[in-house]
């Protein structure tokens, strides 16, 4: 979890507001050899079926990065300029969407989101969750937060994984929003936690995870009155998703012609399904090595069948749950198999394995690898959007200031 984001006019940050970055890149004359790199990311994985399942741009001041060493230096694995704001809405089906945002200033004066996990369980369930048993976990935004001035911004559509939820990887999106992203998640009822052991699902009628994207962010390019209205930049959407997510994100990066590049963290094909069309834009597959739920073998023959340009990511000893916040909510408590185990419920084992692989001991802390998956998904998104004019730590070699966790990088640019 992060700590307060400093001001985006404080130069003792190291950091300044959310325009004009490009030119910064051009201060630095990077003459480095670039590597075109773009990738693939499929997948439909996780969960008992085996399927888990115009923008303002970052300023910086005077730079001291050496030409030669931008493709290595990892900029982006702290968090960005702004501060972050968070607000929901709804479809027209009744689904939540949770949105965070770049937003003004102003906002670290207000409160931080507090996300209520067991909120998402039946009134019956939640009933029998005694009330110090039950675990906040504290987002670093802020709810309702004045949106910042330099919009519109760049849209990543997010999608969760099987018995996941909006809120799973936090982390990402708020690094994401940090940098100047507006990241849409909605919750795919027909797989979400609150879908399967909650009410979200009653009364919905059961939709396609690229439609639901779509329709998320349709609707909130057409909201008023709401901190989203006017800040999403049309032109640049791009779209990312864990496990069944990862599926739905490589699936929506061919349905939807808006989708301009996308990230799969942890993604495999459900054996004996129609393989979907390959994705004409570039993507990101992320893996972790020791992931029991999709191995990553599975990431990397999808990996292999890409066109470039394309990157794959491996992360030493990480488990399925490395690319979320779902080993972080409530560890002391047992984390959410501890729970699911306080209200009675008798999973099944496939589900208490997704519920907890990536959590256990001897496999990678999630949080020592949060800054290399930061850093690479916002450096990647922002070269593939061209924000970046040239790429910023996407060399291999970046993976060697990455420190907190063993990452191998590869890079296909065609």
């Amino acid at each position: 979890m992060k700590g307060p984001r400093p001001s985006a006019t404080d130069p003792s940050a190291g950091r300044a507001s959310l325009a004009g970055y490009p030119a910064l890149m051009r201060s630095r004359r990077v003459l480095a050899p670039i590597l075109t790199l773009s990738v693939l990311i499929v997948g439909c994985s996780s969960g008992e079926d085996g399927s888990d399942g115009g923008s303002a741009q970052p300023t910086a001041g005077p730079s001291t990065t050496a030409a030669a060493d931008l493709g290595t230096d990892p900029a982006y694995a702290e968090p960005g300029p702004a501060q972050v704001g968070t607000t929901a809405f709804k479809l027209d089906d009744g689904r939540r969407v949770q949105a965070w945002y770049p937003a003004a200033d102003s906002a670290a004066e207000l409160p931080t989101e507090q996300f209520d996990i067991a909120g998402l369980l039946s009134p019956e369930l939640q009933s029998q969750i005694p009330a110090d048993k039950r675990p906040m976990y504290e987002i670093a935004a802020h709810p309702a937060a004045d949106p910042g001035a330099d919009g519109p911004y760049p849209v990543v559509m997010f999608s969760h994984g099987f018995a996941g939820f909006p809120e799973q990887s936090a982390d990402l999106v708020t690094h994401l929003a940090s940098w100047g992203f507006v990241v849409v998640a909605p919750d795919h009822v027909e797989r979400s936690l609150s879908g399967q052991l909650g009410v979200a699902a009653k009364g919905v009628t059961p939709r396609e995870d690229p439609e639901v994207l779509s329709a998320s962010l349709d609707a909130a390019l057409a909201l008023k009155g709401s901190p989203l209205t006017g800040l999403l930049d049309e032109s640049k959407v791009t779209v990312a998703g864990h496990s069944a997510g990862a599926g739905a994100a490589y699936r929506e990066a061919s349905a939807d012609p808006r989708v301009k590049a996308f990230i799969a963290y942890s993604v495999g094909n459900r054996p004996g399904e129609k393989k979907p069309p390959v994705p004409k834009v570039p993507g990101m597959v992320m893996a972790g090595t020791d992931d029991g739920i999709i191995p990553p073998a599975a990431s990397q023959e999808i990996f292999d069948g890409m066109n470039p340009p394309k990157y794959f990511v491996s992360i030493d000893g990480a488990g399925h749950l490395v690319f979320s916040d779902i080993c972080l909510i409530g560890r002391d408590q047992g984390g959410l198999v501890g729970l699911i185990g306080e209200v009675g419920l008798d999973l099944p084992e496939s589900m208490t394995r997704l519920a907890s692989d990536g959590c256990e001991d001897g496999q990678l802390d999630p949080a020592k690898a949060f800054p290399a998956i930061d850093h690479l998904s916002v450096a990647f998104l922002r070269y593939s959007l061209g924000i970046d004019p040239e790429p910023v730590g996407l060399d291999p070699a970046v993976t060697k200031n990455l420190t907190d966790a063993k990452v191998t990088l590869t890079a296909d640019p065609g």
